[in-house]
């Protein structure tokens, strides 16, 4: 009985926090339109403003300037809270093509851009461990060298899923066209 209760609040625990992840991202999204809503009233503004102005003869002046000021602020919090967001959805978006790819990633899966401040995640491909095996062949070993001792057989660790590169190692997603870590096709 208390292995079920064990079970359920784990279950509760890993719904919690999926919950609240969505609620984080949900209320980052909502900030986004808000502010990308702020963004296209202060241009309408503009635009009505523009227009009264030339309606009447008058000139473009400071109110211009106060608009425009408005306009770089608007966009600096789109920035952020879009950053924010990448954040929580644990992604980074290509300022190239637009595609989005695993927070880490050094380059574009899509078309191979270098993706601002990333820092390549990539692990080098693990060498095969050695497990003794009594009365194991002697077989040679990866790399062509001596064969590995008899009763030694070398254990190769399971491939990531998706495509990996030839290059670096790196697992990629099956869709990919880049690889994330060196920019390789693959």
């Amino acid at each position: 009985m208390s292995d079920l209760k064990e079970s359920i609040g784990k279950a509760v625990k890993g719904i919690t926090k999926g919950s609240g992840q969505l609620i984080k991202t949900t209320s980052l999204s909502i900030k986004l339109s808000s502010e990308e809503s702020s963004l296209k009233t202060i241009y309408q503004d503009i635009g009505k403003s523009v227009h009264e102005i030339y309606k009447h003869g008058g000139s473009l002046g400071a109110l211009f300037d106060g608009k425009y000021e408005e306009i770089l602020e608007c966009e600096a919090r789109i920035r952020e809270i879009r950053e924010r967001l990448e954040i929580a959805k644990g992604t980074v978006t290509c300022s190239r093509c637009g595609a989005t790819s695993k927070r880490g990633s050094a380059f574009c899966p899509k078309c191979g851009e270098g993706l601002e401040g990333a820092v390549a995640v990539a692990e080098p491909p693990k060498a095969a461990e050695v497990v003794s095996v009594p009365n194991a062949p002697s077989v040679p070993n990866a790399l062509g060298d001596s064969p590995l001792e008899r009763g030694t057989v070398p254990v190769v660790p399971p491939a990531p899923s998706g495509k990996v590169c030839g290059q670096c190692g790196t697992g990629n997603d099956a869709g990919e066209r880049f690889c994330i870590s060196c920019a390789r096709i693959i």
